[in-house]
């Protein structure tokens, strides 16, 4: 529920990327991902792109670096949506 409320001031694809970053095998995670982006189509993958995309450029300003993990599953995802993206042109 608090989610839900919070969710109307941060955005569905903020929530969505906190969802998927609680799945720790990554094959699950992704097949997740896999499954919302069909659902909820190209426009939907363009507001997640942008939302990884804010969050690798703000990881490279963290001093000392930011969690390695969490790195690596952004950029994961991230590069999933790009394939959805480009099969979907």
């Amino acid at each position: 529920r608090i989610l839900e409320e919070l969710g109307k001031g941060i955005g569905e694809g903020a929530i969505v990327l906190g969802q998927l970053l609680g799945y720790d095998d990554k094959a699950e995670r992704l097949a997740v991902l896999d499954a919302g982006l069909a659902v909820r189509g190209i426009e939907f993958a363009y507001e997640l792109s942008a939302l990884t995309g804010e969050a690798l450029e703000g990881f490279k300003a963290v001093k000392g670096g930011a969690d390695p993990g969490l790195v690596a599953s952004i950029e994961e995802i991230d590069a999933r949506i790009g394939l959805f993206v480009e099969k979907s042109k």
